[in-house]
């Protein structure tokens, strides 16, 4: 295991406060937070703001790329957990709701830059995003192709099934950028659960009490 220099440490500290004071700062003012507005919530110079991030496209990559992996981190442990599939599956939505509730002042950067595939500035944070995005569909893909196996769900194409389920969320997000009121996330969980279950879930199988995210 490589050791961090003292140096690596503080930078890798103040880049998480940086992103932590934007994500609260743009909760309340969106997109329109300006660099100021963002530094003052960091407790940093303006100055040193731009030595992290050069400008506001960067921070705003920056935090997407971080709610990716985070998205991915949860994906693997709901879906290595002991639950039955049916609910492993609404714990993903659920899961995919909660963050369009709470990140969602960055899902029109999203839809912008990833959905409608306008190329962004830096080619590397392009790459970065699509392999965050393919690697959960794999993960999705491999989990419903096992679930029918076991005669949970559907037989199909389970990568399609996977882009499908992407796509439900994505449409929350559309609702929700279109001025839904804010509580229209929380009420999409049982009405993505009621489509699932009808669309996906044998009917034989139990698909568990329908929770709040």
């Amino acid at each position: 295991m490589v050791r961090k220099t003292k140096k690596e440490v503080v930078t890798a500290f103040r880049t998480r406060e940086i992103l932590d004071a934007a994500r609260r700062v743009m909760e309340n003012r969106g997109l329109e937070a300006t660099m100021e507005e963002i530094a003052a919530a960091a407790g940093v110079a303006k100055g040193t703001l731009y030595l992290y991030f050069p400008g506001k496209d960067e921070l705003v990559q920056a935090l997407m790329t971080q709610v990716g992996q985070n998205l991915i981190s949860e994906t693997e442990a709901i879906l290595d957990s002991p639950e039955s599939p049916p609910e492993k599956l609404r714990q993903v939505v659920a899961m995919l709701l909660r963050y369009l509730e709470r990140e969602g002042f960055l899902f029109p950067v999203y839809a912008r830059e990833i959905v409608v595939g306008e190329p962004p500035a830096r080619s590397d944070y392009w790459r970065a995003i699509r392999e965050l995005e393919e690697k959960f569909i794999t993960l999705l893909t491999r989990f419903f192709a096992e679930g029918a196996a076991q005669g949970y769900f559907i037989t199909g194409d389970s990568r399609l099934l996977a882009f499908m389920l992407q796509g439900l969320a994505r449409a929350v997000g559309y609702y929700q950028m279109k001025g839904a009121p804010r509580e229209a996330v929380q009420e999409a969980l049982p009405l993505l659960v009621n489509v699932l279950h009808h669309g996906i879930i044998f009917h034989n199988k139990p698909f568990g009490e329908v929770a709040s995210p």
